[in-house]
């Protein structure tokens, strides 16, 4: 092997697991609050999970938690390559499809939760707690999170908070409370995965595969998920937008929710709940957003989400006539949106300003991490080096069905449309 190596085995991991680079720093750190950033595929969650696992096994009666922005993210991702790459037979699960938690032989436990149902998983003192894709948190999460893990558990010598994250905007606040000093930053790499480059930092084939398909981004996705570089989209298609101001939770009676839809299965298929207040203000209380769902269970999460706010018409990509027959077929109120590009991103525009009371016109909640993501990075087509007023075909699946929701909800307004609610 040759000396220059960045091959290693760390002291305590399991058989034929390495670390290297970032991945043996977050292995070895002890430091209340750390977190690993870098690109894609660098292995960032893999040695968290190995890590987390690990502090269970040697310290009996430990509890921990993994997390993630919603349950339903953290049941559908990382839970699933907890399970099935890290835990062994011994570690059983309690909730079968759904765990709540799982048991270690030696009496510790690991809870499984999301910060949208986070009172069951921090309801008491936990040893560690483990957050996979912290950037799409906020820092009150973050900070509520620290408050249940101070080391008041004692089932350890140490307490930490942990997690994992790909890079985002540059004023992100992980970046701030890493300036700080308040947490350990640490930037992984992608010759840090031993199944992209050998231990003579030899490219594999699959890192061949996977670094093809990462040089093909381009723009904010290229520097964040290829270069790990945290970086804030130039050219904006919605420069108005800030988390700080636009991202809010909100829980009043709707005046009128409709659902803005973008047929996908290799792209994402996107649903959105988006409701309108007394004041006319427009907030997206929920989102769907996924790839490789068929479509009748398409229109089967439609109709939940319908009846759970009793949407008074679903806006509908218009090029996806079988989807919005599909939906007439059950019942669902599905109309055909206005896809003119310019009118529909100056009619979210006009949503974004704020009014006269300093309040914006449009919020997002939480927990609708992608819509919040591409906001984020869409941005105007290049054209001879200056910006025109088309943008680009990528990031732009929840930009859609959030166009399709507001004009309808301005076709509404204006006695355009007759519905009523389903």
């Amino acid at each position: 092997m040759s000396a220059q190596t960045t091959y290693s085995v760390v002291e305590g991991a399991p058989d034929g697991v390495v670390m290297r680079g970032a991945a043996k720093e977050l292995w070895l750190c002890k430091d209340h609050e750390v977190i690993i950033s870098g690109p894609a595929e660098t292995g960032k969650t893999y040695a968290a999970l190995h890590k987390l696992d690990a502090l269970l096994w040697k310290y009996p009666r430990a509890q921990a938690v993994i997390v993630r922005k919603t349950y339903k993210s953290t049941v559908g991702s990382v839970l699933q390559t907890f399970a099935n790459k890290v835990a062994c037979k011994a570690v059983r699960p309690f909730g079968a499809a759904h765990p709540e938690w799982y048991d270690y032989p030696n009496g510790s436990r690991l809870w499984v939760g999301g910060m949208d149902n986070s009172d069951k998983v921090l309801s008491s003192e936990r040893d560690f707690v483990y957050v996979n894709q912290a950037e799409e948190l906020e820092l009150s999460d973050w900070e509520t999170l620290a408050t249940r893990c101070t080391g008041r558990a004692g089932n350890s010598p140490y307490a930490q908070l942990f997690g994992d994250c790909n890079p985002s905007v540059l004023d992100h606040w992980i970046r701030k409370r890493a300036a700080a000093g308040a947490l350990v930053l640490l930037r992984s790499r992608h010759q840090d995965n031993p199944a992209l480059y050998d231990a003579w930092g030899n490219l594999t084939e699959q890192g061949e595969r996977s670094l093809a398909v990462l040089d093909a981004l381009t723009g904010v996705r290229r520097k964040r998920l290829l270069e790990g570089e945290w970086a804030t989209a130039e050219g904006a298609v919605y420069e108005e937008f800030a988390r700080d101001v636009h991202v809010a939770r909100r829980t009043v009676a709707w005046r009128a929710v409709v659902l803005g839809v973008d047929e996908g299965y290799t792209n994402p298929g996107v649903i959105l709940a988006v409701g309108v207040d007394g004041d006319g203000r427009v907030h997206v209380i929920e989102e769907f957003c996924q790839r490789h769902v068929l479509q009748g269970a398409f229109v089967m999460e439609a109709q939940r989400m319908a009846r759970a706010y009793h949407v008074s018409a679903v806006y509908v990509d218009p090029s996806a006539a079988g989807l919005i027959a599909e939906m007439r077929s059950i019942g669902l109120p599905a109309i055909a949106g206005n896809n003119e590009v310019t009118p529909g991103i100056q009619a979210v525009k006009a949503t974004l300003a704020v009014a006269g009371d300093g309040k914006p016109r449009f919020s997002a909640d939480p927990s609708c991490v992608n819509l919040i993501s591409e906001f984020e990075s869409y941005i105007w087509k290049e054209n001879d080096g200056s910006r025109r007023e088309e943008p680009e075909k990528m990031n732009d699946h929840t930009m859609d069905a959030l166009r399709y929701a507001i004009q309808g909800i301005t076709r509404q307004a204006a006695g355009a449309v007759s519905v009523l609610p389903y």
